[in-house]
């Protein structure tokens, strides 16, 4: 009889910053399975429909392999040097027709900041054109700025069993309930548990997130 619990290998959600536990195992037809660690601090066992979903992400079956270009309603396979060559045409191309600021880029979150010098200086420096963003200012510089205004540094200044014990919690521009389920839920029940933790929402929008809190301050933008 074979054990149901063997195999797993704990590990790290890798999407939002909550750092749920999950435990993760290939089968034999070379997907992953993946669970809620049930002992881990953060989730207790619990996962988002994107923690649920890991296991797509990390096999090549039903996803491309190498780079694809569609003419005509039909895909055609490149090898990596014309995919290259084809994507550096169409850039000069564009340049050459329209000036350097009617291309962009929008680079990630997950860069080095080797990475980001080489790809800010070809925008900037080759290109000529300062139309470069990435998704580390867009997505975070706002909560760097307001954790260094508030606490003189760029960290979570809590631990989540606060919330078991807090008597007030405030969120403020965030819609918690869709950023950070697992951790919404784990406010909810203590919120369930604890009749006097008080719950207040800041934010411009009436949001899934209100619905657990006993005030909703709607601020007007600007």
């Amino acid at each position: 009889m074979t054990d149901s619990n063997s195999g797993w290998i704990k590990s790290t959600c890798a999407y939002c910053g909550v750092g749920c536990g999950i435990e993760a195992r290939p089968t034999s037809l070379g997907k992953l399975e993946v669970r809620g660690d049930k002992e881990h601090p953060s989730n207790y066992g619990k996962l988002c429909t994107k923690g649920i979903a890991l296991g797509e992400t990390v096999t090549p079956l039903g996803r491309l392999t190498q780079p694809t270009h569609i003419q005509n309603q039909q895909k055609h396979e490149l090898v990596w040097d014309d995919a290259t060559q084809l994507v550096a045409d169409r850039f000069n191309q564009a340049i050459e027709e329209f000036g350097p600021d009617s291309v962009a880029f929008y680079v990630s979150g997950q860069l080095l900041t080797e990475d980001y010098y080489v790809a800010n200086k070809l925008m900037k420096g080759f290109i000529g054109s300062g139309n470069i963003d990435s998704n580390s200012r867009l997505c975070m510089a706002s909560s760097v700025v307001g954790h260094k205004r508030a606490f003189g540094a760029d960290t979570v200044p809590v631990c989540y069993e606060d919330l078991e014990q807090a008597d007030l919690v405030v969120i403020t521009g965030s819609n918690l309930a869709w950023c950070h389920p697992v951790l919404f839920q784990r406010l909810r029940a203590a919120k369930q548990a604890n009749s006097a933790l008080k719950v207040i929402v800041i934010d411009p929008r009436y949001t899934d997130t209100c619905e657990i809190a006993d005030m909703h301050l709607a601020l007007e933008s600007g």
